[in-house]
Order: structure tokens, then sequence, then C-alpha cells
């Protein structure tokens, strides 16, 4: 049965692709987490697979998401006549494990993220998350977190405003932008994205690319965005059930590279030659697609974001 649901607000990237990925049993309770919940374009689409009795749970550090996101999940449950349990948590998904446990969830069938950002957060100004739109310079997913793009702009030191422009992002111009933003908001300091974009045009003349990145690695800065996702690929691999599935869509090489080694590093065997194995690691997955899954020339054609997509799947064993 198909169930149609909102599609105004944001595509859903290898949708199909994604719920495929994620087995269904008939014959125990399913217990389905979508670790980054957003609008529920995947989560409603997996409602589809799931039986009566087995739970989906949606993790959010968006609040106004999970509002959004419980609406439509709960019109596609009401569709399909589904007594399916709904949890959604307001946390990022850091706190995977914890927040798992204070529900009473111990184990897990399967679970994905879809890390880019939403097209709703692209397209509005009020949390400024695109270079297009004049807002403040926040960029927090949290609105509890204490931390904004314009605190990192304005306070951090130069060898750090270089670190982050040159670690997540491999920015050229890096060394200079810091040293500019230094002498530039001694001037003025950084409030709105237009400050930031004067800054760019006056001050490095730059092109499309550096301000793309400079605002990419300042997302990722603010929210811890290469740390927690590290710490919840970990976690979420532990919480696999046998033969449970975990499948991550990423959208830049950094993450694509965090996935991958994590994968790589959770299916290698013993490479212990003692008779008493000293090895800490145990293969715990198997990988399901050895090269990244990339979205179909259809789908790059409709939704031109879905073009730097990269899947990853492995499953438990």
């Amino acid at each position: 049965m198909s169930v149609k649901t909102d599609k105004n607000i944001h595509t859903s990237v290898l949708l199909q692709e994604l719920v495929w990925a994620i087995d269904i049993r008939d014959d125990k309770q399913n217990i389905i987490v979508d670790g980054t919940l957003g609008l529920a374009g995947h989560a409603c689409e997996m409602l589809q697979k799931m039986n009566d009795g087995d739970i989906l749970v949606g993790f959010d550090a968006d609040e106004r998401n999970l509002g959004l996101a419980k609406g439509r999940l709960e019109k596609t449950k009401t569709q399909l006549g589904l007594d399916v349990e709904i949890v959604l948590i307001h946390s990022n998904f850091e706190l995977l494990s914890e927040k798992l446990w204070e529900h009473g969830i111990s184990s897990v069938t399967g679970i994905y993220y879809d890390l880019g950002v939403s097209s709703m957060h692209f397209d509005e100004a009020e949390r400024w998350f695109s270079l297009r739109l004049e807002g403040p310079l926040d960029m927090r997913f949290d609105t509890r977190s204490w931390k904004t793009a314009a605190d990192v702009l304005n306070y951090y030191e130069e060898k750090d405003l270089f670190g982050i422009l040159k670690e997540y992002w491999e920015e050229p111009h890096a060394r200079k932008i810091a040293a500019r933003i230094i002498t530039s908001r001694k001037q003025n300091k950084f409030v709105t994205t237009n400050d930031l974009n004067d800054f760019l045009e006056s001050e490095i003349n730059s092109h499309i690319k550096t301000k793309t990145r400079v605002y990419q690695a300042l997302r990722i800065e603010v929210n811890g965005e290469l740390d927690t996702l590290k710490s919840t690929l970990a976690q979420a691999i532990k919480l696999l059930e046998s033969d449970g599935n975990i499948f991550v869509i990423s959208f830049h090489s950094l993450e694509d590279r965090i996935v991958k080694q994590i994968f790589k590093r959770e299916t290698r065997d013993c490479i212990c030659s003692d008779l008493i194995c000293s090895c800490w690691h145990t293969k715990s997955l198997r990988l399901v697609n050895k090269k990244p899954i990339l979205p179909g020339e259809i789908e790059q054609k409709e939704n031109s974001r879905s073009r730097s997509a990269k899947a990853r799947h492995a499953q438990k064993i």
C-alpha cells in the first residue's frame, strides 16, 4: 500500500534504497530507529513495511521538526490502519543509547541516518543555514545549545578558526580567512549572514565554493557533527540485534570517510597470532554493499541536492 505524504517540504534522498535495506521480520517485534527524523520522509515510508506491535523511534535535535514529523507520522499510521508505537525523542543522536534506555529499549532491529540538512533549514533565514538568505549567524540544530556561528566567528582564536576551516573542508584559503576574521571583528562583530558575506567579498573576494565551504565548516563546528557521528555509530552497532541493519546517508567526504572507516573496522577479523587471543576487537558487521550506494540518474535530475549523497549499508553478524 502506498500512502501519500507531503512533498512540498522536503524530498527524501535514496528513499527506496534505505527502506529496502532495513529488514522487517514477521516473526518478532521490530524496533526501528530513525536517527535523523527530520520531517519524517523516510520514517513515513518505513511505516508502510512495519507490522502491528512494532516500534518506530525518531531522534531529532530540532524540536520544531519533531512537531511537524509527529503530525505526518500519525496521519500515515492512521491511513495504514497500523498499531505501531511511535516514540519521538528530542535529542541529538549522540545520546542514542542513553535515550533509548530511558524508554526501556536495549537493542534494535534496524537503524538509519540521513545526515543531510533538510531543505526547510536551507530555505529559512531565522536559523541561517544558507548563504542565500539574510539572518542571524545561528546555525544550531538544537536551539538549547549555547554556541552559535556568531560565537565561533567572534570569539575563537585564530588557530582554532584555521583548524576548522582546514580540517572540516580543506579550504585552501583557510589561513588567510582566519587571520582576516580576527582583524575584521576588532572593528565590527559578525552578527548576520550579510556581515559574513560582505567580509568574504571584500576581504577574500571569494568564489562561491569558498563561501559554501566556510558556511558548512561553521555549521559542522557549531553542531559538533563529526564527533557526534563517530559516537552514535559506535553506539548503534552495539545496539543492533543479530542480522540487524544499519544504513547511513552522507553528503560530504568527511562524513562518508568516518562511516567507511568505522564500518571497515567493524568488519575485520581478529588478527592475533597468539593461541590466546589478545585482540580487543572482534568482527561485528558485514558490508552489504562494498561500494557506496548512489542516487540514480532520475533521482539526481529530479532532486539536485541528491547528487552529493552516498549511502553505506552494513549488517550485524
